[in-house]
């Protein structure tokens, strides 16, 4: 049985993975649901100061304290670049690494950089008009293909996003984290971003698999979703 540390992305809380993770603690996997500072239960902490590296303590130290090893780290979009800066600074504690529709930097880039120019500068444009220069507001939820009925429960979760951590970059140099094995999930297949991403895990030798779903599949596809990470080949 593995060990999942699920890394939510942008607006997001660890309460976006309950029932992805219900259904794989019932499959008997040991599971933790983290939720970065200024997100979710932990939005009373947002401020200014929140950056990238930030929400990489969150996790380094979610590993340290929980004394959790042989690791299955899974991120979504934004939480893709968080994953790939714990690996530079846990590899030791890390089993595989899981890009679930999500950025994969490369040394000196930021999320934003892996977004592009284009849309790195609707997200700063956002964050501007909200009034704070610093936060950027929650994006609807009318295109995520989720049920009428349980789109208010969602939309009252969504957080802020602090925009420092989407900027900032990171350095991608450890050799024993270039080491670590990866896998790549696209569940946005008309993405011409995740799909370029997902071509360039393959040609490197990645795990990669379709899942329908939309951008968001731990809220569509949950059950759909927890059997792909079972079914990785750890």
């Amino acid at each position: 049985m593995a060990t999942f540390v699920l890394v939510p992305g942008a607006w997001l809380g660890g309460w976006c993975w309950g029932n992805v993770a219900a259904k794989l603690r019932a499959d008997g996997h040991q599971v933790v649901s983290a939720t970065l500072t200024g997100l979710g239960e932990r939005a009373h902490l947002v401020s200014p100061e929140i950056g990238l590296f930030t929400h990489v303590s969150d996790l380094v130290n979610l590993l340290h304290f929980r004394d959790l090893s042989g690791v299955t780290l899974v991120g979504h979009s934004y939480g893709g670049t968080v994953i790939t800066a714990v690996a530079e600074q846990a590899s030791a504690l890390i089993r595989y690494l899981v890009y679930l529709d999500a950025s994969v930097p490369l040394d000196g880039e930021s999320n934003n950089d892996v977004l592009g120019p284009e849309l790195a500068a609707q997200i700063r444009s956002a964050a501007d008009s909200s009034g704070t220069g610093w936060l950027v507001p929650p994006i609807s939820v009318a295109g995520w293909g989720l049920p009428d009925a349980v789109r208010p429960w969602i939309e009252a979760r969504l957080s802020p996003h602090p925009l420092s951590s989407l900027e900032e970059p990171l350095q991608v140099r450890s050799e024993a984290a270039a080491r670590l094995p990866r896998a790549f999930i696209r569940s946005s297949p008309q993405s011409a971003l995740y799909g370029r991403l997902m071509e360039r895990g393959r040609d490197a030798g990645w795990y990669c698999r379709d899942l329908t779903g939309g951008h968001y599949p731990m809220l569509t596809r949950p059950e759909a979703l927890a059997s792909c990470l079972a079914e990785l080949p750890v």
